[in-house]
């Protein structure tokens, strides 16, 4: 047979060399009949490590299966590469060790790829199975992080543009043992990323005691107090803050998956208590993680694009009026991130996910205020709120929470909005993020009385809503909201009742010239019987449901970052 007209043969086999993937791909002539033992033709080998999947090596995978496309069977190759992957995973032989390294050469080859056909392989593969399977059969649950990563990667390559299989495959799962393990999985990383963000700046309460008192004075060793951890300068901060959280977040985007497919995975998630006292249950963990990434979500795009997933899966949780429902309910106790001033106040006793959830977007609309502002990110969190009141209000739950924590963030944003009105015109979507701002403090106005726990709470609305009058004309006035004499828009119903409010307050000065604090608040609880508060709308209360689809450009977006920290996940040696 002529040298040139030789078929050719792709043997392509995953390798762990020092903890290490390389994948070796080599072309060599088939053995043919005339000449069934032919020597080897100019082998081409191509060793592709993690370490080096960057954007060249998006390049290497494509020159790769350029080379091998034209190849008579590069579809048997790689469709037994990815059955061989799955058959490792698959079998139950108590070799865990083997089946995690063929999760990692799985995480490595379609992450190193996603831009490529070769993803295809492996989403056509039905590896949803023997991942649960195996994600079961762990006994660390931080094992099972990557194997949820690989299901969260398939289910997500290409789902705009075409069927995913993984898609049905969420929402027909049904496993509640493993849906468990799924929540003690992401609690446990929740908890490891919290850790990150500690270990650069302490922000652990200090109680007093006899311990701390000689730590401070540099004596902890006579009570035999834990050495302090290393004290950075705020530059050696700022830089390692950039890089939070860690790459291993990528894990979370199977968590939004789950969530916006399966309710039942919903309410395993929030109602799991941790099987180990001393930690913390699974969604107080994610709650935590959450409240550091929020304060740090404006250094930098990637931080922004976890902060922005996590207030998909937090918005897909409030949706549902069950869900919400159980998150009002459900009191334990939740850490939240005091490493930036303005705190929010410490809770005495255990509260309810709702109200640390209130707290979380809080602190965010607090940290986050930048003359680049993140739309999304603003945008995304005050539909989280709305959604939530929302639901407090049609309930009558009358939560409680200090509400005038939230009310002072608010309307500090309202401020904030007026003054860099010039800069805040240069943004995509500040004209709509300040409608749903305005849309919210109305909505807040018109159920407070179902949602706030006392006559107290409500009187401290109005009065931080009269106090904020002129804002709200500037506001109006300035993105151009709606006319003066349009009574629907909601920002008018705020400048009603402010206006209404001053007028009650200058009949009463015209009898006294100096009011006391206790003495307004007394008139504006008298005001009620003449105030007239324009109704909002059903379909501005509700909103409308989430859809994905509203949103693919921002999904592409963290798909980018998520993609990305997969191939530095497996780039690094895996620590056993």
């Amino acid at each position: 047979m002529d040298s040139q007209s030789q078929t050719k043969r792709l043997t392509l086999l995953p390798e762990w060399r020092d903890n290490r993937l390389s994948l070796v791909a080599s072309i060599k002539p088939s053995p043919s009949v005339d000449s069934p033992n032919a020597p080897m033709d100019s082998p081409l080998t191509q060793q592709a490590r993690p370490e080096i999947f960057e954007p060249k090596v998006v390049g290497l995978y494509k020159r790769l299966f350029t080379v091998v496309a034209g190849l008579e069977n590069v579809d048997a190759v790689f469709s037994e590469l990815v059955a061989s992957l799955d058959s490792i995973i698959r079998k139950d032989d108590g070799d865990v060790s083997l089946r995690l390294k063929a999760v990692r050469t799985a995480i490595a080859v379609v992450s190193g790829g996603y831009q490529t056909a070769l993803v295809s392989y492996f989403v056509n593969r039905d590896f949803f199975p023997a991942i649960m399977r195996l994600v079961q059969q762990l006994d660390d649950p931080l094992q099972a992080t990557e194997p949820i990563l690989l299901v969260g990667l398939l289910a997500n390559h290409g789902k705009f543009e075409a069927h995913n299989p993984y898609q049905v495959r969420f929402a027909d799962f049904v496993n509640e043992k493993a849906m468990i393990r799924v929540a003690e999985s992401v609690g446990q990383l929740s908890s490891m990323l919290r850790a990150q963000y500690i270990a650069v700046q302490d922000d652990t309460p200090l109680a007093w005691s006899v311990a701390g008192t000689l730590s401070y004075v540099g004596l902890g060793a006579l009570a035999g107090a834990k050495p302090t951890q290393p004290v950075f300068t705020e530059e050696q901060q700022r830089d390692m803050f950039t890089k939070l959280p860690g790459p291993e977040a990528s894990t979370l985007v199977t968590v939004y998956d789950f969530a916006l497919a399966n309710k039942l995975f919903c309410r395993r998630f929030v109602a799991w208590e941790a099987t180990d006292k001393e930690e913390p249950p699974p969604f107080s963990a994610f709650i935590s993680f959450t409240s550091y990434l929020y304060q740090h979500a404006f250094r930098a795009a990637r931080a922004s694009s976890y902060a922005y997933l996590t207030l998909l899966i937090l918005f897909i949780l409030v949706e549902d009026a069950a869900i919400a429902k159980l998150l009002c309910e459900t009191t334990t106790p939740v850490r939240l991130c005091r490493q930036r001033p303005p705190f929010l106040p410490l809770p005495r006793n255990d509260r309810s996910y709702a109200a640390a959830i209130i707290d979380l977007l809080a602190d965010g609309i607090n940290h986050n205020l930048r003359k680049r502002l993140d739309t999304a990110f603003y945008a995304q969190t005050l539909t989280v709120l709305s959604r939530l009141l929302t639901y407090l209000a049609r309930s009558r739950t009358k939560l409680q929470y200090h509400w005038s924590e939230l009310w002072r963030s608010l309307l500090s944003f309202v401020r904030f909005l007026n003054q860099y009105a010039e800069d805040m015109h240069t943004v995509p979507g500040t004209t709509q993020l300040v409608q749903s701002l305005v849309e919210l403090l109305a909505l807040a106005l018109a159920g407070g009385e179902a949602l706030l726990p006392d006559e107290t709470a409500y009187d401290d609305l109005f009065y931080k809503l009269v106090e904020s009058g002129d804002a709200f004309v500037k506001l109006r006035n300035t993105y151009q909201l709606g006319k003066p004499d349009e009574k629907k828009a909601a920002i008018n119903t705020l400048i009603g009742v402010s206006q209404h409010y001053q007028e009650v307050i200058e009949s009463h000065r015209a009898k006294k010239e100096h009011l006391s604090p206790r003495e307004i608040q007394k008139i504006i609880r008298q005001g009620y019987d003449t105030l007239n508060v324009e109704a909002q709308r059903e379909d501005q209360v509700q909103g409308r449901g989430f859809r994905e689809a509203d949103i693919k450009s921002e999904v592409k977006r963290f798909l980018k970052v998520i993609v990305a920290d997969a191939v530095v996940l497996v780039s690094a040696p895996r620590v056993t």
